[in-house]
């Protein structure tokens, strides 16, 4: 108390009240960036994992079996044993329920902000025109599929599985397959379900094909890679596919313009005639919305715009169906979470 007196003695007590206020507000901004810092450096070390795997872990082995600097390592530990994220006494570690939490469902937020963290780091130079995407810096690919996956399967998973339920799909075609977590949340859904995943990228598709491998569900999947905009091999080898489904997909290909969207839709609609066309994508959010209400929404629109991933309304997708000839069976959009569903025939 003594010391809280001599402070209001030497600012006054409106100034103390004032500065302490202005540092409690920016506490929060300054902390979750240093939180998220710490996270991702255990995350892409393992530390983070091995974490939660264990009751419990000491010291000593977290830095030996990942080759950390022991000081380094005990600097993150002791930070965020302050903010009451871990426990970290007598040279043992152990994850807090916090974290538990934060690691359980919302992991894939901080994982597909992590998949950004290039962009932020020469955020400055991209802003002078040093630097541009994608030329100069990208994405990290291995967590943007990692973190999509972990959202997806809190909404675009359910509500596409339920889709392909209901229209009595038997063979699906995943556009973009990434690591397989549509396809695997699928055939766990649907056992009469069976699936080719494609993708462009050849280590993804070698990551997924390890995935598959170590999968019960490796019998009903195959993995294909090639380019959704030239699927002739696959529909050939594939004539009885029912389903082509893209999970915010589309919209990668959205700064060439709309008719390169619904020219592949209308490419899909002719090299799979039987096939229903499942589309599950971002929808545009006003920023006079986000304003009222700032949702995880706002950080999402500007990772894609500053990477030049345009993003539609879902009048803009409707347009698109249209221009390719195709009609809407079904549409559910979810405003209160930007994404909307679509069946096209």
């Amino acid at each position: 108390m003594s010391q809280v007196l001599e402070v209001i003695r030497l600012l006054g007590l409106t100034k103390s009240i004032r500065t302490k206020r202005g540092m409690d507000k920016a506490l929060r901004h300054v902390r979750g960036y240093a939180v998220c810092s710490c996270l991702w450096s255990l995350l892409e070390t393992g530390v983070l994992d091995r974490l939660l795997e264990a009751e419990d872990a000491a010291f000593d082995a977290l830095a030996d079996e990942a080759g950390l600097d022991r000081h380094v390592l005990e600097s993150i530990l002791m930070y965020l044993d302050g903010v009451g994220l871990v426990r970290f006494d007598d040279g043992r570690v152990r994850a807090l329920p916090k974290l538990r939490r934060l690691m359980a469902e919302p992991r894939g937020f901080f994982e597909l902000t992590y998949a950004y963290e290039p962009i932020f780091h020469r955020l400055t130079d991209l802003l002078r025109g040093r630097a541009r995407y994608p030329d100069d810096v990208g994405r990290l690919g291995k967590y943007v599929g990692r973190g999509s996956g972990q959202l997806c399967r809190a909404l675009p998973y359910p509500i596409l599985t339920d889709m392909l339920r209901r229209h009595g799909a038997r063979k699906v075609l995943d556009l973009g397959c990434g690591d397989l977590a549509f396809l695997f949340y699928a055939c766990e859904a649907l056992p009469e379900v069976r699936c080719v995943g494609v993708d462009i990228d050849p280590p993804t598709v070698a990551y997924a094909r390890e995935v598959l491998a170590e999968s019960p569900l490796a019998e009903r999947i195959e993995v294909v890679q090639a380019d959704m905009f030239d699927l002739g091999a696959v529909a050939e080898a594939h004539p009885d596919i029912d389903a082509v489904t893209a999970v915010d997909t589309y919209h990668e290909y959205l700064a060439e313009g709309e008719a390169k969207v619904a020219g592949l839709m209308r490419q899909l609609r002719t090299q799979f005639p039987a096939a229903l066309l499942y589309v599950g994508e971002f929808c545009k959010q006003p920023h006079e919305k986000l304003r009222r209400r700032p949702t995880a929404f706002l950080e999402h629109h500007l990772y894609h715009d500053l990477t030049n991933q345009t993003i539609s309304d879902a009048a803009g997708w409707r347009r698109m169906a249209t221009q390719a000839g195709l009609a809407i069976l079904e549409e559910k959009v979810f405003d209160i979470v930007g994404h909307g569903y679509f069946v096209l025939r």
